[in-house]
């Protein structure tokens, strides 16, 4: 140990006296590199639930490759009188301009497909697809071209808002319509709010800290850890995605955590010792081990999630590994410079000893009734929605929210494919199966959660509709629409060999009660009891039910896993088994606060907001582990274990509760977002650092050794008092 601190001493005495200066200028040729040459704007499509690798996501894939179709954009326009001429003829009008945007292969309206308003009020297909259930809307279909929608989307805004009216109401739904809208919230927040946050943090460090030059060594370490942090992830092949738009907020809290312990060991050794000299070398080699294992517990905690299916759950795995070694290369690296630039605030070099207010109390009632609290909260995770609505994506009472709301109630917003094959093996082109398909369209369309059904006895009967089709068999005609001069509509809903055929589904999101895997399940039986069998299932609504059985184990076994992980890692830190199961029973009450809040109060915890636990739980770790090797040093000058953790909560606890109070208010931030799921993100960090707290300084040293050695003095009084 005294070998490493005098190499760290001769590199610091090596190092000239204006390092501070080139760390400085290094951070700013960084900024400027990465701002010129890396792209950092996140990146979202169709597919940013899974990749097409991921077993999940192989059935759409299949269905994709059986019945090939273009992406769908849904563009709703109610009117008073939409079977009037002039409704008709804005439509046409509308349909037109949107034919000729970019990425547009077809478009179908009520101008573009059927005759007029009656055909299509009479017809089988055109009713369903085109015409709202109350009559005072129709759909346009906008057929577009590859899964990057969203420069067409804002032309399509562009057009809608130059035909929108007062009797003439144009709204947006669609798949690639909403992914467009999480990408534009993205992008916002991305450069905004992790902008403003950095200045909160900032603006938070100045009067924690007191030194002009501690905040600027602060700053330009946590910029520096962020712009490596993603450039390395740019660099080798990953864009940014949905949850690691939000990795420069967790990077810089990563590398604020070892510079807050770093500046605390400095500001304390000052206290003790009255003397400047050697002060960043003494705080650095003290920081340095706890920082180290807290490193490596986060960066395991992370690689935990790149075994997991989830598409962007392994985005944020890779980058939070990279992110948390790259902010301890950071901050040993830039910050220590800096720290030695300073000068420590006269009224802490006194060569005195600091008192907190904390003494030697054990907090025995406030404990128990965390605990208990925490108990009850716990009960709360049972009613968890890992599984919320696409509209909860999106602020209620806002343009886009109604938009999509008023899609969803008439005809459903979001995509579900089923593809069927007769429970028997025989061939769908016959009279029976095509009346035991009717009847299967039928039950699915009354199923609750179902909007419009469009299969293939729909697409017949619309066919059925032409005067000569009398004489023609159910075989016949199905050949007739495989045929060119029908653009082959027919093999988007059968195979070639007949036997399997699609039904497309617009499910209802608004109101839905369930889980959607379990919503699908209920599909498949109704496709069992009318003789079919379910062969593929597929597209959005089934990949988030997917997601959201990924999401919620990655909040229950996902964070199991990390409090193994910890608690190996405290097994080797602590050499005791007594330290460490307390150190899991008070990194356990912010994890069952957190969650069970978030279910008693019904908060949706989405594939967004749901790593907020585990920023909370990696701060917590940071914070215990820095406690117990503070533990270490003290024990060897204190004998009492009790004595020892009222020491080191002494020395420790103005950076845990300044850690804390900093996080807290740069992510308060997040909660003035327009975009829900980065709202409930900040929220669940600003409660949990508040957890994180009293669990680090009041559980974890009651649990460890106050409660056993009060126990214990209580019982060797009794012994001399009977004996």
């Amino acid at each position: 140990m005294k070998k490493g601190r005098d190499v760290v001493a001769a590199v610091f005495k090596a190092g000239p006296s204006w390092m501070h200066w080139l760390m400085l200028a290094l951070v700013g040729a960084l900024v400027w590199a990465v701002g010129t040459f890396v792209d950092l704007t996140p990146h979202v499509d169709e597919d940013f639930f899974f990749s097409a690798k991921d077993p999940q996501f192989r059935q759409t894939k299949e269905i994709e490759q059986l019945f090939p179709s273009p992406s769908q954009i849904i563009i709703s326009v109610s009117s008073p009188d939409i079977a009037g001429q002039e409704y008709y003829e804005h439509i046409k009008a509308l349909t037109e301009k949107i034919k000729n945007l970019d990425t547009v292969i077809a478009v179908r309206s009520l101008a573009a497909g059927p005759k007029n308003f009656a055909d299509a009020k009479e017809s089988p297909l055109w009713r369903r697809l085109l015409i709202a259930e109350n009559q005072h809307s129709s759909n346009i279909i906008v057929l577009i071209g590859g899964k990057e929608a969203s420069k067409l989307v804002v032309k399509l805004e562009k057009v809608a808002k130059e035909f929108d009216a007062e009797d003439f109401r144009i709204r947006l739904a669609g798949a690639p319509y909403v992914v467009a809208m999480i990408q534009r919230n993205l992008v916002h927040d991305f450069a905004w709010f992790s902008i403003t946050a950095v200045i909160l943090f900032g603006g938070a460090m100045l009067p924690i800290f007191r030194s002009f030059r501690i905040l600027t060594g602060m700053l330009a370490t946590c910029i520096s850890a962020i712009l490596l942090s993603l450039t390395i992830q740019v660099l080798l092949g990953m864009k940014i995605g949905i949850l690691t738009a939000n990795l420069s907020t967790i990077v810089f809290v990563l590398t604020f955590s070892h510079l807050v312990f770093m500046t605390s060991n400095w500001r304390n050794i000052a206290c003790k010792r009255g003397r400047q000299e050697d002060l960043a070398c003494d705080a650095y080699c003290m920081t340095l081990p706890p920082s180290f294992w807290c490193m490596i517990c986060t960066s395991l905690g992370f690689a935990t999630l790149l075994l997991v299916p989830a598409k962007p759950l392994r985005e944020l795995g890779f980058g939070g590994t990279i992110g948390t070694v790259v902010a301890f290369l950071c901050a040993y690296t830039i910050y220590p410079w800096f720290l030695r630039w300073a000068v420590p605030p006269k009224s802490i070099v006194a060569g005195t000893k600091r008192y907190s207010p904390f003494g030697a109390r054990r907090f025995v009632p406030p404990v128990l009734l965390l605990l208990a609290l925490t108990f009850g909260l716990g009960l709360g995770m049972g009613r968890l929605n890992t599984d919320p609505s696409l509209l909860d994506y999106f602020k209620p009472q806002q343009t886009l929210r109604d938009g999509l709301e008023y899609v969803d109630h008439h005809g459903g917003s979001s995509p579900l494919d089923l593809v069927i094959a007769d429970a028997q093996g025989r061939k769908l082109n016959t009279d029976d199966a095509y009346q035991r398909m009717w009847k299967l369209q039928e039950a699915l369309e009354n199923h609750a959660a179902v909007g419009t059904v469009i299969s293939l006895p729909v697409l017949m009967a619309e066919g059925d509709r032409s005067p000569l089709a009398f004489f023609l068999t159910w075989d016949h005609l199905v050949r007739i629409m495989e045929r060119p001069e029908h653009d082959q509509v027919a093999k988007s809903f059968i195979t070639e060999d007949h036997k399997e055929a699609m039904f497309l589904l617009r499910m209802v999101e608004s109101g839905r009660k369930g889980y959607r895997a379990g919503i699908v399940d209920e599909l498949r039986s109704i496709v069992r009891e009318h003789g079919f069998e379910p062969v593929l299932v597929g597209d959005i609504y089934q990949l988030q039910g997917q997601l959201a059985k990924l999401v919620e184990a990655s909040m229950i076994e996902g964070l199991e896993w990390l409090f193994g992980i910890f608690f190996f890692v405290a097994l080797i830190i602590t050499r005791s088994v007594r330290t460490p199961l307390a150190m899991i029973i008070s990194l356990s009450l912010c994890r069952f606060c957190m969650l069970g809040t978030a279910g008693y109060l019904n908060v949706p915890v989405d594939i967004i907001s749901a790593p907020a636990a585990n920023v909370c739980i990696g701060m917590a770790v940071d914070a215990m582990v820095h406690l117990v090797f503070a533990v270490r040093r003290n024990r060897a000058v204190e004998t009492d274990v009790w004595k020892a953790w009222v020491a080191a909560r002494d020395e420790q606890w103005r950076a845990v509760i300044g850690s804390a109070t900093i996080i807290a208010t740069g992510f308060a931030i997040f909660t003035l977002s327009n975009f829900p799921p980065t709202q409930r993100f900040g929220l669940v960090v600003v409660f949990g650092t508040m957890i994180d707290i009293a669990a680090t300084l009041l559980v974890l040293p009651l649990l460890s050794a106050g409660f056993w050695t009060s126990a214990f003095g209580r019982f060797r009084a009794l012994r001399r008092r009977l004996g």
